[in-house]
């Protein structure tokens, strides 16, 4: 957007159908990924993920996507969002979710519950990596917003994940929410890239500015592999604080003594 202080000429009509689609944009949910998008982040996180934990989560398939997509029709609630530095309760959220997530595999019928919560903790840990969640500095930001989550779904073919499963020192040191925090920090870079390559009718502006040598498909690539790799690395955290916990034998046992 040019800066306050330069005058340029009015065009009420064009200003009128740009304000009218902004409005009608801020009046939908402010979504993330598509839906498409995430499927694939379930299934290239299930991969990579250790043989027990995918064991439970393929076996109750349905509860994990079931917790991937419930959320998807309330994404304009500020759980779904993380602003580097400042709004959103994403990374606070993810880290609730995650830690009533583990005494849940302890309980009877607990572990379609936990692989529900898995689910949960995959689209919001999902939100804290879109780099369109990490900033708000763009007023232009509601006219391509819709299109750019297409445009990467479209891409996905063309984006070569890069997983790295071994447990970040942040995450095991910070802890969940201060981990995402970071994540969202790294998101953002990418955010001032994208708004440039499309109009305000969502259009590319050339062919260019989106193909596989533009930096708005390098945030998205750059963004979607955080993402996977995110996400297992959550459900791994999860997983291992829950074989930690004591089990319900060696608990009556100590009460008996």
């Amino acid at each position: 957007m040019p800066p306050m202080s330069r005058r340029l000429p009015f065009r009420p009509f064009a200003y009128a159908a740009a304000l009218a689609a902004a409005l009608a944009a801020a009046a939908t949910p402010a979504a993330a990924w598509s839906d498409g998008t995430r499927a694939r982040m379930l299934r290239d996180a299930l991969k990579v993920t250790s043989p027990g934990l995918d064991a439970v989560l393929t076996h109750y398939h349905k509860d994990l996507e079931r917790g991937m997509f419930d959320l998807t029709p309330h994404e304009d609630e500020e759980i779904h969002y993380q602003v580097a530095g400042g709004a959103g309760l994403a990374a606070a959220a993810a880290a609730k979710v995650a830690a009533e997530a583990a005494p849940l595999v302890l309980q009877k019928h607990g572990l379609r519950k936990f692989t529900y919560q898995m689910g949960l903790l995959a689209h919001l840990v999902a939100d804290v990596n879109f780099p369109l969640n990490a900033s708000d500095a763009d007023p232009r930001e509601p006219l391509y917003r819709d299109a750019y989550r297409r445009y990467v779904e479209t891409m996905l073919t063309r984006i070569p994940y890069v997983l790295n499963v071994a447990t970040g020192p942040a995450l095991e040191r910070d802890g969940v929410e201060a981990y995402l925090m970071a994540g969202a920090v790294r998101a953002g870079r990418g955010y001032g890239a994208i708004g440039p390559a499309f109009k305000d009718d969502g259009t590319p502006r050339s062919a260019a500015a989106v193909d596989e040598r533009s930096l708005p498909f390098g945030a998205a690539s750059l963004a979607y592999s955080q993402a996977v790799n995110d996400i297992v690395r959550l459900w791994e955290q999860v997983w291992k604080a829950a074989d930690s916990l004591p089990s319900k034998k060696s608990s009556s046992t100590a009460r008996k003594k």
